[in-house]
């Protein structure tokens, strides 16, 4: 995957690189992720509190061992590159939310300050 793969250092080989695969090429390698984005936008990737009143006032902070299971979650770059390599993603990718939206969805449902966590995971409640 390229967000976890080097380019190969040694000039004397030759390096392909190929649009993400399944997607639709708008220009050379620019794929078209509007659909992935919707995907992305409609799990709300964002902290969400019940009492809004003191948003913006206080930090919400957490203990080391919460913030440890995030590890591995955030640094996403959400390249597409696992959603577009999967094969469910392929042939179903209006439906299934593909693994990068799902991990994303996942990191919310876990942090310790979000006050969503059953409304996201009804959200995800698919029988597809």
């Amino acid at each position: 995957l390229a967000c976890t793969k080097r380019i190969d250092t040694n000039l004397s080989k030759v390096s392909k690189i190929y649009p993400l695969p399944h997607m639709y090429v708008v220009k050379d390698l620019v794929p078209d992720l509007s659909n992935f984005y919707a995907q992305y936008k409609a799990i709300e990737p964002y902290l969400k509190k019940r009492d809004e009143s003191n948003q913006g006032k206080e930090q919400y902070l957490q203990s080391i061992e919460d913030r440890q299971k995030l590890d591995g979650l955030y640094e996403c770059i959400l390249c597409a590159c696992c959603s577009t390599s999967c094969p469910s993603y392929w042939w179903n990718g209006d439906k299934y939310l593909g693994p990068a939206v799902l991990m994303q969805a996942y990191r919310w449902m876990i942090d310790s300050r979000d006050d969503y966590t059953e409304e996201r995971l009804a959200q995800l409640e698919d029988p597809f």
